[in-house]
């Protein structure tokens, strides 16, 4: 009798031991799966933002570039101009907003707005990517970027040179998902002779 008194003890413990595992184990198994899930979400999370910044990054090169295409723009019509005996300063690179393409010789087309003079109200200012040569051109009408340049009279030189430096200012504005960016360099060309 001792001896099944005992028996029923330990089987009594075991049994509840068992138990015990399999509780422990489901609850360990749902704990693991609430992990991976967290890990795979982050996974997922990390590689969406990653081409979303992938995608603005290369918005930001192109407009960078069609900026900096702005200003050389403007230098090459000085340089152009300068070469000529019968020009002088400024080269032909006057005040004001000017739409220009990259075989613009003169500034002759003057921006227009729709209210104010900002380049988010510029209505010619749309730049339209040529599909076989790959390079952009203005247009009417709405494409992902517009450019404005804006030339206007310097005051670097601290008042020393009345009219002798000019202020050139290529801004390129692109909204992407509803939310508005731009890009704007600035130089000045002075008249150094």
């Amino acid at each position: 009798m001792k001896y099944i008194l005992i028996r029923n003890i330990r089987n009594l413990f075991v049994d509840s031991h068992y138990k015990a595992q399999r509780g422990q184990s489901l609850i360990e198994t749902i704990v693991a799966i609430g992990m991976i899930t967290v890990a795979i979400v982050a996974i997922l999370s990390v590689g969406l933002s990653n081409l979303m910044l992938s995608g603005q990054s290369s918005e930001r090169v192109m407009a960078t570039n069609l900026a900096r295409e702005g200003i050389e723009i403007v230098n090459a019509i000085r340089s152009s101009q300068r070469l000529d005996p019968d020009q002088t300063w400024p080269y032909g690179v006057t005040d004001g907003n000017w739409i220009l393409t990259y075989s613009t010789e003169t500034l002759s087309t003057a921006a227009t707005f729709s209210d104010g003079s900002d380049i988010a109200n510029c209505t010619n200012c749309y730049l339209c990517r040529h599909t076989t040569d790959d390079y952009y051109y203005p247009c009417a009408q709405e494409e992902v970027f517009r450019r404005l340049v804006v030339v206007s009279v310097g005051d670097d030189l601290g008042g020393n040179c009345s009219g002798c430096e000019k202020k050139i200012v290529s801004t390129v504005y692109w909204a992407e998902r509803g939310r508005p960016h731009r890009i704007q360099l600035e130089t000045r060309l002075t008249d150094w002779r």
